[in-house]
């Protein structure tokens, strides 16, 4: 875990400093992990759809276009198989299932996602 005096990330691996590192329920994280876990993206959002659709209005690039690269792997992912489960997103794109809600929840607020109940199971499927 530690090496050159610095630790490793246990969530996503990446290189830390001890004083840039924080402990949440009991893993060593760096910063952007340990805010996907204590502040996860909401997917139901209506001020954020809101908002998405202001920007989209303006005279700017559209909701997919701002897509990162991550975005855009998980939205061709879902619109190539037309639904999946949050477990097939996390084996396919090797996200941690809150790493994949957070991107599910973005692409949801640019309406280009959405979660559809069949049964017992929840698929994420296109808008």
């Amino acid at each position: 875990m530690v090496e050159n005096g610095n630790i490793k990330c246990q969530l996503c691996g990446c290189e830390i400093s001890k004083e840039n590192s924080h402990i949440f329920k009991g893993a060593t994280l760096c910063e952007d992990c340990h805010m996907e876990e204590t502040h996860p993206v909401q997917t139901c959002d209506p001020k954020a759809v809101y908002s998405a659709k202001i920007l989209d209005q303006e005279d700017k690039p559209s909701g997919k276009d701002t897509l990162d690269d991550q975005q855009k792997a998980l939205y061709r992912f879902v619109t190539d198989k037309g639904k999946v489960t949050l477990q097939e997103i996390c084996a396919e794109l090797n996200l941690s299932p809150v790493r994949a809600q957070n991107q599910i929840a973005i692409l949801r607020h640019l309406e280009l996602v959405k979660g559809k109940k069949e049964g017992d199971k929840t698929y994420i499927v296109p808008f």
